[in-house]
């Protein structure tokens, strides 16, 4: 067993580490990564044996070792980066002290712009005349049970663990090529809606937006609707949609009020009734911006949200297929939690990188709408 301050040498190093190594630096190149750095201010001023870009390294290492400790994860990606690109030869382990501050020192800052550097390339914008299919999803998750945790994050209760504090993540997702395109982070206490409205620029012109109106508000609809981007959302039995005009699909128009502006003028849709079966029965509705059955029939319009692809999808992707008894954020305090929740993001991306390659990217259309499979991987760049 190899401890604390022995060497972490390409000699001890399993394959199996090396490939984990290559993964992340084909995904995320050093560069692209000093860049990152740079950016959130965290370059240091004199070198450092846990360096910035070794930390951002280590923070998505732990979701390729989802179950290993954070020293160990550390001592497999140092010999890792040795086998496969011979930086780190001789390096000594550090104490798990001074990993932890090392932790803390980089924060969720660089991690969280390399995201939003890479996250857009995931997928390529709709052809002209399609329309690029995107859930807009919330995923609660628990973390560990420190005051500082419930300080910034709050509480709630869970059927199995009494009241825990919990963090809420908000993304934009492509339902066919099940790429996060844009996420946000907070509280419980700002709601997805409020989180929501930081991934609005994310959107616009050539956008088909499924969402669920019970999750979220009216005024984000409206506002969603300003981007330019097409809504397809699913509202709840409870929400009041008078008919005040059939269409010759089934489908028909309708007022959305807004319950917390009541003196704001109704919003215009057009509702889809259907049920498990197909479109014509009335345990669900559909409310889109889409108003004419010419732009969308309302059996395309059901297909499409049936495609939704969410963050709960998104977990078991990347602990390939579930949480299988692991805790899945463990970090105790808030910043590390959010460097967690960006590193998870940024693994899943990279992982689909390597699945499928630009070229097998397929869409099938239907009038007008687009519904895409696959991810486009991101060309090789610098080396180490």
């Amino acid at each position: 067993m190899v401890r604390a301050g022995d060497l972490a040498t390409a000699d001890s190093a399993r394959p199996a580490d090396g490939i984990t190594a290559g993964i992340l630096t084909w995904a995320f190149p050093p560069a692209l990564v000093d860049e990152a750095v740079a950016a959130a201010s965290r370059t240091e001023q004199r070198a450092r044996t846990l360096s910035a870009r070794t930390m951002v390294y280590h923070a998505l290492a732990m979701w390729l070792y989802p179950s290993t400790g954070h020293e160990e994860v550390l001592r497999r990606l140092m010999r890792g980066l040795a086998r496969k690109h011979g930086w780190a030869r001789g390096w000594r382990m550090p104490t798990p002290s001074a990993l932890a501050q090392a932790r803390q020192r980089l924060g969720p800052a660089p991690l969280r712009l390399l995201f939003r550097t890479v996250a857009p390339r995931a997928v390529p914008q709709a052809p002209p005349g399609m329309r690029r299919p995107v859930t807009l999803d919330a995923l609660t998750l628990c973390v560990p049970d420190t005051h500082a945790n419930r300080d910034r994050f709050g509480t709630a209760a869970t059927a199995d663990r009494g009241t825990v504090p919990q963090v809420r993540l908000v993304a934009l997702g492509h339902c066919g090529a099940h790429a996060v395109l844009d996420a946000a982070v907070g509280p419980l206490s700002l709601g997805s809606a409020c989180l929501a409205l930081e991934l609005l620029p994310s959107l616009g012109e050539g956008t088909l937006l499924l969402a669920e109106l019970d999750a979220l508000s009216v005024g984000l609809w409206r506002q969603a609707a300003g981007t330019r981007a097409d809504l397809l959302w699913r509202a709840g039995p409870d929400w009041p949609l008078p008919v005040d005009e059939v269409l010759a699909d089934g489908s028909y128009l309708s007022r959305l009020a807004e319950p917390e502006a009541p003196a704001a003028a109704p919003v215009p849709v057009r509702v889809i009734p259907y049920d498990r079966d197909g479109w014509s029965g009335p345990a669900e509705r559909l409310i889109t911006t889409l108003l004419a059955p010419e732009e969308a029939a309302a059996a395309q319009l059901i297909e499409a949200h049936r495609s939704r692809w969410g963050l709960a999808d998104m977990v078991e992707d990347i602990l390939a297929g579930g949480l299988s008894g692991i805790e899945l954020l463990r970090s105790r305090g808030p910043d590390l939690v959010e460097q967690e929740i960006w590193a998870m993001l940024l693994v899943h991306h990279a992982v689909h990188g390597l699945i499928v390659d630009a070229q097998d990217f397929e869409s099938a259309t239907a009038e007008g709408l687009v519904t895409v499979a696959g991810t486009v991987r991101m060309a090789p760049q610098d080396r180490l």
